[in-house]
């Protein structure tokens, strides 16, 4: 690390460097969602990551003004499904780019139930029922922490990535 002092940019600045360097980082794409028997919500999220592998520990964070962060407070149940490459209607929907809401986006898909009544989408790389253990507000955003109670996983794995503003699929590097 250098000695010499850096001056923080302007908010303004900042934000937008922050949002265009956040651009550049590759992220999975997850549909994290929520059910309550017949009222079932979700949307497209990259701002989520395990957390602990002792005992299986998942967050996620939801923007408070998001349909499905009142229903996962509710319920203190959510799902996370990790998307293919070949969801791209899917994430369309998810994401508000149909004008879809609530239970009307679960039309894109396969969609069953798991074992604790959460959506998982078949032939998503891995889905995660999780049972909400704490939030923490910050800002505009609310971090859901929840402990994993039922997984499924795909046969195999092509995950789709949102890079750059646009959604992408990993592919392997050549060599051993």
């Amino acid at each position: 690390m250098s000695n010499s002092k850096i001056e923080p940019p302007c908010p303004e600045t900042h934000r937008a460097q922050f949002v265009t360097q956040m651009r550049r980082v590759p992220g999975p794409v997850a549909i994290v969602s929520s059910a309550d028997g017949e009222e079932r919500t979700g949307m497209a999220a990259t701002a989520w990551n395990s957390l602990c592998a002792d005992p299986p520990l998942m967050l996620v964070c939801v923007n408070r003004n998001a349909s499905v962060h009142a229903l996962i407070g509710r319920t203190r149940r959510f799902s996370l499904n990790l998307l293919a490459a070949d969801e791209a209607e899917t994430v369309a929907i998810f994401s508000a780019q149909r004008g879809k809401e609530g239970r009307d986006r679960f039309e894109a898909g396969k969609w069953a139930d798991s074992p604790g009544g959460q959506p998982f989408l078949n032939g998503a790389t891995a889905s995660f029922e999780c049972e909400l253990l704490d939030g923490h507000v910050y800002e505009t955003h609310e971090i859901f922490i929840g402990k994993v109670r039922h997984m499924d996983m795909a046969e195999t794995a092509d995950p789709m990535l949102y890079f750059d503003g646009a959604f992408c699929r990993a592919t392997p590097l050549g060599g051993s």
